[in-house]
C-alpha cells in the first residue's frame, strides 16, 4: 500500500514531507449493498433486452468512500451490518478487492441488492434499490457498541448513507457522539431524518447533496446562494465544516465566517453513482494532510468528477484527475 496519497494531493497541499504516513480512515455503512451494474443501450421500458458488461461489487456510501480512500493510499477499515448469503458475498468481494472490513452479521434477513442500469447511448443511469433486512430496535445498543469498537483508533470516520428498517433515526448522531468523545473526527453524509438527528451531535464535517439539503431546509437548494443560506445554519450549530453538492454546478462549502463556491469541471457523467462518496474521501484525505478547507473541497469535487468517468462506484479515473483539477475553481461567496 502506498505511503501517501497520489502526488497531486501532496503538491496541492504544499507539504514539505512527501513520505507522510497514510491517512487512517474508517467508514460505517449500515445498509450495504451488492451493486449490479449492467449496460443496456437505448433502454425502452416494457421490452425484453440482453445486458452487457455486468459488474458486481460491494456498494453503499461508506463502502464507496472506502474504495476511493484505498486508491488514495489510505489505511482503511470499514464496518457496518450485513445479513444472509448476500452479506457473505459482500464480505467475500471486499476481501477480493483488498478492502479491510469488520462487518457485523445479523442473525436473519438478507443484505440488499442494488441494480444500476446504464444506458450509454442516452447517457442515463437508473438505480433500483432493495430495502435491506429489518433490525429490531432493541438490538441497537449492542450494535452501537460493536460498531464503535470495530473502528476504534482510526482518527477519521465517515458515517454514510441510510440505515436499516427498525433502527432509530438517531443512529448517526449516536455514533457521532460516541466516536468524537474518543477523539475521532467524524464526517456524516446522509439524508432526511438521519441527517436531522445527526446535526445536534455536531459532526466535524457534514456533507450532503442539494436534494437532501432541500428536504431538511424545507425549500429548494438549487443555487449557490440557497446552499450558502442552508450551510450557515449548520455552521451556527457548531459544525466545523459543511458541504452541499450541486451536481454540475459543483459544491458550496462553509466554515465559520467563510463560504466558497467550488465549480465543477465539465464531464460526460456516464457513471455518476458514488461520485459524492469519492468526493468525501478526497476531502477527508486532504484535510488530514493539512490542506486548507476550500482546497480540500476543490480536490474532492475533481475526484468526484473522475468517478463519473469509470464504471463502478468509488473507482476514479486517476489519469484524468490532473486535468479535472485544473478545471475546478474556487470562488468566495
Amino acid at each position: 500500500m502506498p505511503c501517501c496519497p497520489p502526488r497531486v494531493i501532496c503538491s496541492v497541499a504544499h507539504t514539505s514531507e512527501p513520505m507522510l504516513p497514510p491517512t487512517r480512515l474508517a467508514t460505517v455503512t449500515l445498509n450495504g449493498t451488492l451493486d449490479r451494474v449492467i449496460q443496456v443501450p437505448d433502454l425502452v421500458l416494457g421490452t425484453i433486452r440482453n445486458s452487457a458488461n455486468l459488474l458486481a461489487y460491494p456498494g453503499g456510501k461508506g463502502l464507496n468512500a472506502a474504495r476511493t480512500a484505498l486508491s488514495l493510499g489510505c489505511e482503511v477499515m470499514t464496518t457496518g451490518l450485513v445479513a444472509g448469503s448476500c452479506g457473505q458475498w459482500i464480505c467475500a468481494l471486499l476481501e477480493s478487492e483488498g478492502i479491510p472490513h469488520r462487518f457485523i452479521h445479523l442473525p436473519s434477513g438478507e443484505s440488499r441488492v442494488s441494480t444500476i442500469i446504464v444506458d450509454p447511448k442516452n447517457g442515463q443511469s437508473t438505480v433500483i434499490n432493495d430495502l435491506g433486512p429489518s433490525v429490531p430496535v432493541e438490538m441497537w445498543p449492542q450494535i452501537r457498541r460493536q460498531l464503535v469498537h470495530a473502528i476504534e483508533g482510526y482518527p477519521w470516520a465517515i458515517l454514510a448513507g441510510a440505515s436499516l428498517p427498525g433502527l432509530p433515526f438517531s443512529v448517526w448522531g449516536d455514533l457521532c457522539s460516541d466516536l468524537q468523545a474518543r477523539g475521532q473526527r467524524v464526517c456524516v453524509d446522509t439524508r432526511d431524518e438521519w441527517l436531522a438527528n445527526a446535526l445536534p451531535a455536531r459532526p466535524f464535517l457534514v456533507k450532503c447533496n442539494q436534494h437532501e439539503a432541500a428536504n431538511l431546509a424545507g425549500h429548494t437548494v438549487d443555487t449557490p446562494v440557497q446552499a450558502c443560506d442552508a450551510l450557515r445554519k449548520w455552521i451556527d450549530l457548531g459544525i466545523t465544516f459543511a458541504i452541499i453538492t450541486l451536481g454540475r454546478l459543483g459544491a458550496v462549502a462553509a466554515q465559520r465566517g467563510q463560504v466558497w463556491h467550488i465549480t465543477a469541471p465539465v464531464v460526460e457523467a456516464l457513471y455518476p453513482i458514488g461520485s459524492g462518496d469519492a468526493m468525501t474521501s478526497g476531502v477527508v484525505v486532504c484535510l488530514d494532510r493539512g490542506m486548507p478547507f476550500p482546497e480540500a473541497v476543490r480536490y474532492g469535487v475533481a475526484l468526484g468528477a473522475a468517478n463519473t468517468l469509470s464504471p463502478g462506484s468509488g473507482r476514479c479515473d486517476m489519469d484524468a484527475l490532473p486535468r479535472l483539477l485544473r478545471e475546478t475553481t474556487i470562488q468566495p461567496l
